[in-house]
């Protein structure tokens, strides 16, 4: 099985870049996934405010995390520049679970980590 990430069921998005940080106050890791374009962005454009769910699919099974954040960027009106999905993991064993799916999508799609 091959890694995915959808916001809507059964339509896989592209994964531009990822970000992780940590709370300064807690252990609480902030997982920031970029996509620069977006499959669903029509259906999101009406139902935005309403994003509940987001599935990290891969061989091990389903991942399904709240966003707690979800920003659009544009360039003028209507083209999409880029999207930030944004979620928080308060387990290790959970954040260990996002890593090993991110590692397998880094994998799968070509990405290669960069410490910046």
């Amino acid at each position: 099985m091959s890694t995915s990430i959808q916001f809507i069921d059964g339509l896989d998005e592209e994964l531009g870049g990822v970000s992780l940080r940590k709370r300064r106050d807690s252990n609480t890791k902030i997982v920031v996934l970029v996509f620069k374009q977006l499959k669903a962005i029509e259906k999101l454009r009406a139902y935005r405010k309403q994003i509940s769910h987001l599935w990290l699919r891969d061989e091990e099974g389903e991942i399904r995390v709240s966003p707690t954040g979800v920003k659009f960027f544009y360039v003028g009106d209507d083209e999409l520049s880029k999207a930030e999905c944004t979620f928080e993991v308060d387990s290790e064993d959970i954040f260990g679970r996002v890593m090993r799916f991110l590692h397998r999508y880094a994998d799968d799609h070509g990405f290669e980590y960069n410490a910046n």
